[in-house]
């Protein structure tokens, strides 16, 4: 998949540097057609990782319960302007994605 993710990484006055990140995904659990009674297979994003300079800031673990276009927002210490934070992602399919956002 490409182009699946938007974000922003802003430096606070405090030194705390904010992502806010949106994916494209359907994230879909397993359900029943309600027309032809056949199970659909459950579509959603496992895991996503955010590196700072080459560091871990977010490993976190989803799952079916996350809604379609998950919103994500967190906080860390240590960046400076300019620096470069990379999200990636891959969902219980195979299908993976990965970008960089600068530090603004």
């Amino acid at each position: 998949m490409a182009n699946t993710m938007r974000a922003r990484a802003q430096l606070g006055a405090n030194g705390v540097t904010t992502v806010k990140m949106v994916i494209t995904h359907p994230m879909l659990i397993e359900r029943s057609d309600a027309k032809t009674g056949q199970t659909l297979p459950a579509h959603f994003i496992e895991e996503v990782t955010v590196t700072h300079n080459g560091e871990a800031v977010v490993n976190a673990a989803w799952g079916q319960a996350v809604s379609t276009n998950p919103f994500f927002e967190f906080s860390f210490l240590g960046a400076k302007q300019g620096d470069q934070v990379a999200i990636a992602w891959r969902d219980n399919r195979g299908t993976t994605d990965s970008a960089q956002f600068p530090v603004v």
